[in-house]
């Protein structure tokens, strides 16, 4: 799996996620990329801009897109649209799947991730909403031919 789909995995959550309530969803919104909050494994996106929508009662519906410039330069669009049932749904990668990503609801501000790359890749992680909505925080642990690491990817609200 690239790179890029592993950080956008528990979202990579990613992240940056969409759990709805309605218009007044903390979760909901436009968030950025904080490279220098993040602590990745391979090299940071230039760019990358989440938008999640409220979606759901009870925070059980998980949707989201992510818009950005890969380290390379490359163009990058992903997306995820499935429930926070501990059931996996498909992770889409410029129009392609590679990864399936279940997701459950925790608390109003976090959820946890379990997902499986096309290459046999495990991620587990946690998506933290700050208390004061700001802030995004996606601590995973990845495991596959890359070996087995943890990442830390930040975002802040726009």
């Amino acid at each position: 799996m690239k790179k890029v789909s592993l950080f956008a995995f528990a979202l990579i959550g990613v992240f940056t996620v969409a759990f709805g309530q309605g218009s007044s969803d903390p979760w909901a919104g436009t968030w950025k990329f904080d490279a220098a909050k993040s602590k990745l494994h391979g090299p940071a996106p230039k760019e990358e801009t989440v938008t999640s929508q409220a979606a759901g009662a009870g925070g059980q519906t998980v949707k989201y897109s992510i818009q950005g410039t890969a380290a390379d330069g490359s163009a990058m669009t992903e997306s995820y649209d499935g429930k926070a049932d501990g059931q996996a749904y498909p992770f889409i990668a410029n129009g392609k799947e590679v990864a399936k990503i279940s997701y459950h609801r925790d608390s109003d501000h976090q959820y946890t991730s379990h997902g499986t790359g096309a290459d046999g890749t495990t991620t587990t992680g946690t998506v933290t909403l700050s208390k004061d909505g700001k802030t995004i925080t996606i601590q995973e642990h990845a495991k596959g031919p890359q070996g087995e690491f943890d990442e830390m990817v930040v975002y802040n609200k726009q």
